[in-house]
């Protein structure tokens, strides 16, 4: 049966299996990107309403960064990294996160990077909204400073158009497998 899903930024389409009795495999380790998880990623970000991203549900104003937060070293483990990535969602919450997006993606030296779409509520003043966002900045250098990074290497700045923010993510999801960011070939062990 032929399939149709329309999301607010695009449209899939295609032919649905005649049979789908297989068993799903239990996740294991990461490997790189997939192309179903680009898929997956990709529909996600066209299903977004993104006209209702600067309100809260419960009505506040808030206001989006758009970061690429890097480091110089590499986490020795994978684990490191997710307790790492996980420790600056935990400070970014206590800052008042409202929702984000993120993708980690691997430079040809092995690094991890970190893209994402973070919202906050906003001060009502661009002032104190760039002044929360340095304080993002400053809990990202405070927690990756034994992997020597540096202020100049971090890219913040405020989310004026979502859409854009979106094309961009979209953009770097649909790279090809075999793109360096994609590669299991960058990603360190485990």
């Amino acid at each position: 049966m032929r399939t149709i899903s329309l999301y607010r930024h695009g449209l899939t389409m295609g032919t649905a299996p005649a049979k789908n009795d297989h068993q799903r495999a239990k996740r294991d380790v990461v490997q790189g990107w997939s192309s179903n998880a680009t898929r997956r990623n990709i529909a996600f970000l066209r299903s977004i309403n993104s006209e209702t991203l600067h309100v809260s549900e419960e009505g506040e104003l808030l206001f989006g960064a758009a970061l690429t937060l890097t480091l110089r070293d590499c986490p020795p483990t994978h684990k490191e990294w997710e307790v790492l990535r996980n420790s600056f969602f935990k400070r970014l919450g206590r800052l008042g996160l409202v929702r984000f997006h993120w993708v980690t993606e691997w430079q040809k030296r092995g690094v991890p990077h970190l893209h994402g779409a973070f919202w906050f509520p906003s001060t009502g003043d661009k002032k104190g909204d760039l002044y929360l966002l340095s304080q993002v900045k400053d809990h990202w250098l405070s927690l990756t400073s034994d992997y020597r990074t540096g202020a100049n290497g971090q890219h913040a700045v405020l989310i004026n158009d979502a859409i854009g923010w979106f094309q961009y993510l979209a953009k770097h999801a649909a790279r090809g497998l075999s793109h360096y960011q994609r590669s299991s070939d960058n990603i360190p062990e485990g």
